[in-house]
């Protein structure tokens, strides 16, 4: 594991005259298991990452793109959730409650338990359509 330097001064500004801080760099799989558990948990403990209380509409806002999972009489059977995507790409599976993430060839899978209550609302958002 490769590790790098970087410069700090007592004020936690970048100069000159600063001292050599050893900082251990994170792999792309270590960065999207932690960033899939972060969602993992959003979701199951109906938080955000400051500790504030989240509906599933606020989390929502968060979502790129819906893939609906249907039966063949197009009634709604579940859902997966695109929230990241571009670098990792992130999905909240909503059919096998896991978080899926993927970058490069490093997949990862967190579980979560749907507190939000997303299928819910999307099994009702998916009857207006």
């Amino acid at each position: 594991m490769q590790e790098y330097y970087y410069t700090k001064n007592k004020d936690d500004f970048m100069g000159s005259e600063n001292r050599k801080v050893k900082k251990k760099s994170e792999t792309c799989e270590e960065q999207l298991r932690r960033m899939c558990k972060n969602i993992a948990e959003e979701i199951t403990e109906g938080k955000t990452r400051e500790g504030k209380n989240i509906y599933m509409q606020d989390f929502m806002e968060g979502v790129y793109d819906i893939e609906w999972i249907t039966f063949n009489d197009h009634s709604y059977k579940s859902a997966r959730l695109l929230v990241a995507g571009g670098g990792p790409n992130i999905w909240v599976n909503l059919q096998d409650m896991n978080v899926e993430g993927y970058w490069a060839s490093d997949r990862v899978i967190e579980p979560f338990i749907d507190n939000l209550g997303l299928d819910e609302y999307l099994e009702e958002l998916h009857a207006c359509k």
